[in-house]
C-alpha cells in the first residue's frame, strides 16, 4: 500500500510464496500480540 498526504493513494499486490505468506502471517500475530498489550496497559496515578 502507497500511503500520501491524502491516505492510501494505491495499493501494491505481491506475489508471496508460501514460506513468505507464513512469515507475513507470523509477523502479524505478532504485532496484534504487543498492540494488544498496549491497548491493556494502564496509565499509572499521579
Amino acid at each position: 500500500m502507497k500511503l500520501g498526504k491524502n491516505g492510501i493513494e494505491e495499493i501494491i499486490e505481491l506475489k508471496l510464496n508460501a514460506g513468505e505468506k507464513d512469515l507475513l502471517s507470523k509477523s502479524a500475530i505478532a504485532v496484534k500480540e504487543v498492540m494488544d498489550v498496549l491497548d491493556n496497559m494502564q496509565t499509572p496515578a499521579k
